[in-house]
């Protein structure tokens, strides 16, 4: 399972933004997406799909790219 480059680069972004647990992740709204600095449409799509994984509880899998299964 090779490593999903983006979603480790949204997930640097999201945690240089202060939410550094799976709880303050899963409660991150639209207004604290779009406050973030240089977030793209594609980026909040990945970290709608993080939210989903972390409730989940299959982040590893998030990561490695198989957040389908």
């Amino acid at each position: 399972m090779a490593v999903n480059q983006k979603a480790v680069k949204v997930l640097n972004k999201v945690l240089e933004a202060g939410f550094t647990d799976e709880k303050a992740i899963s409660a991150m709204t639209m207004d604290d997406i779009l406050s973030m600095q240089g977030i793209t449409v594609a980026d909040i799509a990945i970290i709608n799909d993080l939210q989903k994984s972390i409730k989940a509880s299959k982040v590893i899998s998030f990561l490695g790219g198989a957040a389908d299964e």
